[in-house]
């Protein structure tokens, strides 16, 4: 923990005493994000301090405290993801699609090692996570990765266009989100991320949704969800002419989709 400690001296006009007025002032710990100021008074015999030394004690001990304050509050959560995280990120998603999926991968695990320990691109802020792109990357390499929010430990008030899928629609609560993830990826979360999840205005029963792969095995897809026994269920999912003969046409047309029969 830093500690900081600022003494003014004050020769008093009574009595000729001499006063210190002193703060100690400890930053934040990083876990609790406290500032706190301490103060004592000494002025050898009595413990009094001239008002004027009050004064400018006070100013000064505000004025740290002010400091530390703007040093140790959150961490703005639209800045980038530090290296660290973004790197530890990969490494688990790497390894996670190999456990569950080892017919898809499709990069030199070498390769990228040594791909993702140079120098990171800077990247974007996408609904699905932090978006790197290595438009020079080789057939062995990853061109794109998405590092999912749960694992850089931040999420932004602000993302980048890109990956915004629909602007119709409502936004749907979390809860919902979290049931329609859970249909969707079972028990790894670590595949892709459930984004643009909206109402339909047209028809409140209807919710569709956009599948975000982390790595680059797979294509965007997307699904439709409908009200089945008083609960959300995915009742269609893919890539094109998903819900058709499902889904009613004024539904599919409302986010820029339709069917051959429609």
């Amino acid at each position: 923990m830093f500690h900081s400690k600022l003494s003014i001296d004050h020769l008093g006009e009574e009595r000729g005493w001499p006063c210190r007025y002193q703060f100690q002032v400890e930053s934040c710990n990083g876990e609790n994000q406290m500032a706190r100021i301490k103060w004592r008074e000494s002025n050898g015999e009595n413990q009094m301090l001239r008002s004027r030394a009050r004064t400018i004690g006070g100013f000064f001990a505000g004025l740290v405290f002010l400091t530390l304050l703007t040093a140790c509050g959150p961490k703005n959560p639209d800045l980038r993801p530090e290296d660290s995280k973004l790197i530890d990120g990969i490494s688990l998603l790497m390894k996670d699609l190999v456990a569950n999926h080892p017919d898809i991968k499709n990069w030199d695990q070498n390769a990228v090692e040594i791909q993702i320990h140079k120098k990171l691109p800077v990247g974007i802020a996408t609904p699905a996570g932090w978006k790197l792109t290595w438009p020079s990357a080789t057939s062995h390499e990853l061109p794109y990765v998405y590092v999912p929010w749960m694992l850089t430990g931040t999420y932004p008030n602000h993302f980048a266009a890109e990956n915004a899928s629909y602007t119709a629609g409502s936004p749907v609560p979390s809860s919902v989100v979290q049931d329609l993830t859970k249909q969707q990826l079972g028990d790894d979360p670590y595949f892709a991320a459930i984004v643009d999840v909206r109402y339909s205005n047209k028809d409140k029963k209807w919710i569709i949704f956009t599948s975000v792969p982390y790595l680059p095995v797979t294509d965007n897809a997307y699904g439709w969800a409908t009200v089945v026994n008083g609960r959300w269920k995915v009742i269609d999912f893919g890539t094109a002419l998903v819900g058709c003969g499902k889904v009613p046409a004024e539904v599919q047309s409302e986010f820029g989709f339709g069917c051959p029969n429609n």
